[in-house]
């Protein structure tokens, strides 16, 4: 008995919807913070933003089969490397134009910024792929 196919992608279908309210709430306080406090907080955004969109990629889609769980697969081993690449492109233009060394002023993305990004090039490649096919 093969029962790999039941352990991929193991959260039910109703959870994107979860996923969709977390990016919204967190998308509604990152707006509030932001009119209200004029704080432009992007690595406060980046968490519930990586989370949601964890929930919606790695939920089970309406009809999964291999053919979905390969596309899920290929699309998240494109977008680790290719976010990798991003977020050190970014760090470096970063740190090039503006580090100084006497006051130390190193700059790097966050766990959830690079999550964020991963996740987001993942959605977007599996959804050109299962539209190409």
């Amino acid at each position: 008995m093969n029962t790999s196919k039941n352990l991929n992608f193991t959260y039910p279908f109703w959870i994107k919807i979860l996923g969709v309210i977390l990016i919204l709430t967190g998308l509604g306080v990152f707006l509030f913070r932001s009119n209200v406090y004029e704080i432009e907080d992007f690595i406060g955004f980046s968490s519930p933003l990586s989370f949601g969109l964890m929930m919606i990629f790695f939920s089970k889609e309406r009809v999964t089969d291999e053919r979905t769980i390969y596309l899920k697969f290929k699309s998240l081993a494109l977008a680790v490397p290719l976010a990798a690449i991003l977020a050190s492109i970014y760090n470096y233009s970063k740190n090039f134009k503006a580090y100084r060394i006497n006051i130390d002023n190193w700059y790097s993305i966050s766990a959830f910024e690079y999550l964020s990004i991963t996740m987001l090039i993942a959605l977007v490649t599996f959804h050109f792929l299962k539209a190409r096919d």
